[in-house]
């Protein structure tokens, strides 16, 4: 199996190298990520601007460009035969709406369009700190799963994994939080704007979002692993 990872926090990013740990032993594995950190960058694509491709170590290239642009970059001049995508472990949860305006999940939905089954992982956190080992465990086993399971030919996965101070159940040592198919929650994030200086910043309270029962805000904040099986459009 060969499986190309990317991700929106950079090629540097800490959730990167737990997912290359995760799914190290899963196949033949490419990185082909941002150059520097694109989150919140959405679908965006770089069309009118050369991308430069720079081979950082072993199977490791960055691109200054999107994780959309890294997408389409090493599927069609790094891992041209690859069997998925995996994009992640993003820092902070995309959840319902967050869906739109990721570039991790963006990273996901494009290999959808172009026809490679993907994966788009992120981690919730209540806090600065992330216990990224805990993550990786949990990312090995999630990958693997969903790799056996049929998705559409226009369909991704968004999985979501919770705060480590709610997570689930303990087995010896490890904390193994269950997980849970479930929808997006379609409530709107909060918004509210904060004068500063001459300017407007928007502000959030991203753990009071709406949070109907049964939804991926809800079974993640409760300290389950919610997957959702998401179309394209």
């Amino acid at each position: 199996m060969k499986i190309l990872l990317t991700n929106d926090d950079g090629i540097d990013a800490p959730g990167l190298a737990a997912l290359c740990e995760a799914v190290s032993d899963l196949g033949e594995i490419r990185v082909v990520a941002p150059e520097a950190p694109h989150s919140g960058c959405s679908h965006h694509a770089t069309t009118e601007s050369p991308l430069h491709l720079r081979e950082v170590g072993a199977r490791r290239f960055a691109v200054d460009g999107t994780p959309v642009d890294c997408v389409r970059l090493g599927l069609s001049e790094v891992l041209a035969d690859a069997d998925w995508v995996v994009a992640g472990i993003n820092w902070g949860g995309n959840l319902g709406v967050d869906v739109l305006m990721s570039g991790t999940v963006a990273a996901a939905r494009e290999a959808a369009l172009l026809g490679i089954p993907a994966i788009a992982l992120s981690q919730y956190c209540r806090r600065p700190e992330i216990d990224w080992s805990s993550a990786a465990l949990w990312a090995r086993e999630v990958v693997g799963g969903l790799q056996q399971r049929e998705l559409g030919t226009r369909e991704f996965w968004n999985v979501n994994f919770p705060d480590l101070s709610v997570a689930g159940t303990l087995e010896g040592d490890v904390t193994k939080p269950p997980h849970r198919d479930c929808p997006l929650e379609l409530g709107p994030l909060p918004v509210r704007f904060e004068r500063v200086a001459d300017a407007w910043q928007y502000r959030c309270d991203y753990h009071r979002r709406p949070s109907h029962p049964g939804s991926d805000v809800a079974v993640c904040f409760a300290g389950e692993i919610s997957i959702t099986r998401v179309p394209v459009w």
